[in-house]
C-alpha cells in the first residue's frame, strides 16, 4: 500500500534509527525506497546492512533533496506515497493508523499527523487546533493557525495526484516541501489527525546549512497564484516574501528581485503582515552589500539561539 520515500545526504548518526522505527510498523504492506544522494559518509553502507528485501537502496550524484524526492517517487510501485526524512522517526502504529485514515476519507490527496518536534531536551507537539479528518479550506485554516497543518515526515500522498501537480521543486533550496503540499492542497481535500505519530529531529536538520544558498529552480511561489482565491494567494504571498527575505540578507540580490517583482499581485491583499515584510524586503534590495552582510551574520546568530519550526520559518 505504501512506498516510503527516504532521501539521504550524510546521515550516518540517525539513519540506522530511521530506518528501524519503519520495521518496527505494525502496517506491514510497503516498500522502502532509500535514495543515497551521493553521501560522503557511512550512510550508504550503513543503509546497505539491513537485510529487510522491501528495503530497495539507489545511488545517484547529489541533486538536492527535491531531486531525490522525485528519483524515489518515480520508482515507487504502491499507490499511496509516504515521506520520511533520515533524520526523523516514526511510532510503531504510524502506517497503520494513516491507512485507517485514507479509508475514512479516501478522496483526499493528502493525509497529515500531529507531531512532535525535538531540540536536545526540549520537545514542542506540533497539533494544529483544528478537528480531526478533512480540513475545511485548507489556506483559510492553515493562515489562523501557529501550527503546520502539513509537515514532510508526517505526511502521505495519493500517488496519482503527481500527474495533476507535478513533482518537488528541483533547486528550490529551502520551503521546497511547502511548495509540494501547497500545490496538492489546491487540488485536493487534505485529511488530518491530531495523533501524534512522528517526530522531528530538529538537531539534525540542515536549515542552518541552506540560509545563504540561492534557489536555481524555474518554479517560484507567485506561479501559484489564482485569481478568485484569496486565502491561497495570502499564503503563497507569505511564503513567497519570506523567500525574497532569504535571498536577500544573503546578498543574492538578483534573485531577491525578481521575487520583488512577482509580487506585484499581493500588493492588492490589503494585508498588514505582508506589507510590513515587503517593505521590509524592498528595502534589504536597495542596501549596500556590505551593511546587508553585517545584518546576515547577525540574523545567523539570532537564528541559531532562538530557531523554531513555525510556520514562517522556512
Amino acid at each position: 500500500m505504501f512506498s516510503i520515500i527516504i532521501p539521504l545526504y550524510n546521515k550516518e548518526a540517525s539513519v540506522a534509527e530511521t530506518l528501524q522505527t519503519v520495521l518496527a510498523q505494525t502496517f506491514t504492506a510497503y516498500e522502502v525506497i532509500v535514495v543515497d544522494d551521493g553521501s560522503t559518509d557511512q550512510s550508504l553502507h550503513i543503509v546497505q546492512s539491513f537485510t529487510d528485501s522491501r528495503i530497495k537502496v539507489y545511488s545517484k550524484e547529489n541533486g538536492g533533496v527535491s531531486h531525490a524526492r522525485n528519483y524515489g517517487i518515480e520508482r515507487a510501485t504502491y499507490d499511496y506515497i509516504a515521506f520520511l526524512d533520515a533524520d526523523d522517526a516514526w511510532d510503531s502504529n504510524y502506517l497503520e493508523e494513516m491507512s485507517k485514515m485514507i479509508e475514512r476519507y479516501p478522496k483526499c490527496g493528502m493525509y497529515n499527523c500531529a507531531y512532535r518536534a525535538v531540540k536536545g531536551d526540549r520537545i514542542m507537539i506540533e497539533s494544529p487546533n483544528i478537528p480531526d479528518g478533512i480540513v475545511r479550506d485548507y489556506f483559510r485554516t492553515t493562515l489562523t493557525l501557529d501550527n503546520m497543518i502539513s509537515w514532510t515526515s508526517a505526511t502521505i500522498i495519493k500517488k496519482e495526484v503527481i500527474a495533476v501537480t507535478g513533482m518537488f521543486p528541483v533547486g528550490m533550496v529551502s520551503g521546497e516541501d511547502s511548495f509540494m503540499w501547497c500545490k496538492v492542497a489546491m487540488h485536493y481535500p487534505v485529511a488530518y489527525t491530531h495523533k501524534i505519530m512522528a517526530t522531528y529531529n530538529m538537531m539534525m536538520s540542515g536549515a542552518y546549512n541552506r540560509i545563504a544558498k540561492p534557489d536555481s529552480c524555474k518554479e517560484s511561489w507567485s506561479d501559484l497564484y489564482h485569481d478568485n482565491d484569496i486565502y491561497l494567494n495570502r499564503f503563497i504571498a507569505y511564503k513567497a516574501v519570506e523567500n525574497g527575505l532569504r535571498h536577500a540578507w544573503a546578498g543574492q540580490k538578483i534573485k531577491s528581485k525578481t521575487i520583488e517583482r512577482q509580487l506585484n499581485f499581493a500588493r492588492r491583499l490589503n494585508d498588514s503582515y505582508f506589507n510590513q515584510r515587503f517593505v521590509r524586503l524592498f528595502c534589504l534590495n536597495r542596501t549596500p552589500q556590505f551593511a546587508v552582510r553585517v545584518l546576515l551574520l547577525y540574523k545567523k546568530l539570532v537564528t541559531i539561539r532562538f530557531f523554531s519550526p513555525r510556520y514562517f520559518s522556512i
